[in-house]
């Protein structure tokens, strides 16, 4: 089941770009419902975390600053975030709209994000209209057993799950017989500690979307294509009352399902 706070760009007969934030915690399955409806829509997925490794490649100054921080483990401040994503979603390939996965992560970030999209001239109209935030609602216990259970590959990187995705002998990646490792991030107590964290941060960013009528909420804990089927049905029944004002996303829609 979901909860809908939604309220409908304008109809004014133009096609209406919509930016979509998915939020949720880690372990959510945001990348996955990211792709999945960034190939519906057939709108660019934009991951802040590869986004900001895409950029720290180049030998531009944002490039060298973003190089310089990851090297030592800094976190990046979020106008430099803002300004790497400014850049992203001003390209045309986003004059349809846009999946953002992983960002924002706190209040501040999301009031940043409406100023940084607000300075593109795909967004500059209309914004409130035009963002939704797709939660993704997944209880504790099961993110813990989602990533305390990952194991990867320590020379292929290969991913597995001790529960739903072993490897056929037990500690030994399928691929180059290496041995399989937990990432730090994986570890019980380091989830528990990035959980409560999220938590903290999440509460201030939903009632934020609430009061701006823009939140989408699914359970999470339902299969990946069960979950992604609900989604777009939510976005359907959005876009279905709007006529022109959206016509672009719905027309995509149905071609695709």
């Amino acid at each position: 089941m979901h909860r809908l706070v939604f309220r409908l760009p304008e109809t004014d007969g133009q096609p209406v770009p919509i930016v979509i934030a998915v939020l949720g915690p880690p372990g959510a399955g945001k990348g996955t419902q990211s792709s999945m409806l960034a190939n519906l829509l057939r709108v660019p997925h934009i991951s802040s975390g590869s986004l900001l490794r895409s950029y720290a490649r180049d030998e531009s100054e944002v490039g060298l600053r973003l190089r310089g921080m990851m090297a030592v483990g800094n976190l990046i401040p979020d106008t430099l975030v803002l300004d790497v994503l400014a850049t992203r979603i001003s390209e045309p390939d986003c004059a349809r709209g846009l999946i953002l996965d992983g960002f924002s992560r706190t209040l501040g970030q999301a009031e940043l994000l409406e100023r940084g999209l607000l300075k593109s001239p795909l967004y500059a109209h209309n914004l409130r209209e035009k963002l939704v935030a797709l939660h993704l609602r997944v209880q504790n216990s099961t993110i813990v057993e989602r990533l305390s259970g990952r194991r990867i590959c320590s020379r292929c990187s290969a991913t597995y799950h001790l529960r739903t995705q072993p490897p056929r002998v037990r500690g030994e990646c399928d691929f180059d017989g290496s041995a399989l490792t937990i990432r730090e991030d994986d570890r019980r107590a380091t989830v528990l500690k990035r959980l409560r964290l999220y938590e903290q941060q999440t509460v201030p960013i939903l009632s934020h979307y609430v009061e701006k009528a823009s939140l989408l909420e699914v359970d999470g804990e339902q299969a990946k294509e069960v979950l992604s089927q609900e989604i777009v049905t939510a976005i359907q029944s959005m876009l279905r009352s709007s006529t022109s004002g959206a016509k672009n996303v719905w027309s995509t829609l149905e071609d695709n399902l």
